[in-house]
């Protein structure tokens, strides 16, 4: 069918990315006719989404946001997928892009989509409990940084579901949650 054969170039289209600029927008084509569950079956795809994730120039690149978005899609309703995620190390660079970046009203829409759809992962990805239990405490500051953005960013709600899966998870973190003043926060924007 038409779907497979255009799902078949998806990990060849995601490599292109890092190498291309025409690659994104194709991508994006691509993934409007595929559904989520043939995309969490290719295996390659992570692998080359990691590639693209690692080569990022900046949160404002076209080919990184395609790639987060392909990955918020996929970890959505994937198991499989959330896995590859975490086996690939594409968690690590996604919490790595979270350290690096903040959202603030006037920031340009691209780098805020990049930046609040890595956040939408990691908590995609804090679905596993033993995940989350793994992680040191330091990772509710982080994402308490992003929960506490300025009110009505869609970063503040994904980063506020990632804090909430990991504190239901781990009495460590959620310790780690109150020593911050976390949940006075969390529940005062919410």
């Amino acid at each position: 069918s038409g779907i497979n054969a255009e799902y078949g170039v998806t990990s060849r289209l995601i490599e292109m990315c890092g190498e291309r600029k025409l690659a994104a927008p194709l991508l994006n084509r691509v993934l409007e006719k595929c559904p989520n569950s043939q995309l969490a079956e290719d295996k390659g795809q992570f692998a080359a989404l990691l590639k693209v994730i690692k080569q990022r120039r900046s949160v404002e690149d076209e080919n990184l946001s395609t790639a987060i978005k392909l990955l918020a899609r996929t970890t959505a309703e994937s198991v499989q997928a959330r896995k590859w995620v975490v086996k690939y190390k594409i968690l690590e660079a996604l919490m790595q892009i979270l350290d690096e970046n903040t959202v603030v009203k006037g920031t340009p829409k691209s780098a805020a989509a990049v930046i609040s759809n890595s956040a939408l992962v990691c908590g995609h990805c804090f679905l596993d409990e033993a995940l989350c239990k793994k992680q040191e405490p330091e990772v509710v500051d982080l994402f308490l940084k992003h929960a506490k953005a300025e009110k009505g960013l869609v970063i503040q709600q994904n980063a506020a579901i990632a804090l909430a899966r990991l504190a239901k998870s781990s009495p460590i973190l959620l310790e780690r949650l109150r020593q911050t003043r976390g949940l006075e926060i969390l529940h005062s924007r919410y």
